[in-house]
């Protein structure tokens, strides 16, 4: 699941690349660009990033600094994963919650962007899809550290060969 959310947010990165560029192009050959261009490169890159976040937790290829905890033993080693994933759990519910409130208040008021009158909701749907997913990996993350803590079978590859 994760890595078709993370596929879709590549598609709305090379949605926002192309926007861009065909932009930059219109503006200098007739000086006139796409009308909207930044609300639509918001709503883009807004959902490029969240849609991709589980997938970086998932794969843990999130920036991390390890210089300490890959030379640790298997169950101190989980221990520091777990808490990881504890707090990247707490952090995304936080924000998912934040994120679905904004998102009913905005619904409610009838919010629009401002060049293309885009329903706000549209900018947090994919942010609320985004980190409810991200608060799922990291519950599975916490559960796969609880389990190689407990029983020391490395299942989250803690130890890189």
């Amino acid at each position: 699941m994760t890595k078709y959310t993370a596929g879709l947010g590549m598609l709305f990165l090379l949605g926002a690349m192309l926007i861009t560029t065909s932009d930059v192009i219109l503006r200098k050959m007739d000086g006139a660009g796409i009308y909207g261009t930044i609300d639509l490169i918001q709503l883009m890159i807004l959902s490029a990033a969240y849609l991709s976040i589980p997938q970086t937790f998932m794969s843990g290829s999130h920036v991390a600094v390890s210089i300490i905890t890959d030379r640790l033993p298997l169950r101190p080693a989980a221990l520091f994963q777990l808490i990881g994933a504890l707090l990247s759990c707490c952090f995304m519910f936080a924000i998912m919650v934040f994120s679905f409130t904004q998102a009913q208040m905005q619904n409610e008021y009838g919010d629009i962007s401002m060049t293309l009158g885009l329903p706000m909701i549209y900018y947090w749907i994919p942010l609320v899809i985004g980190s409810a997913l991200s608060v799922l990996v990291a519950l599975h993350l916490c559960i796969a550290s609880f389990y190689t803590l407990v029983t020391q079978r490395d299942v989250l590859s803690l130890h890189k060969p």
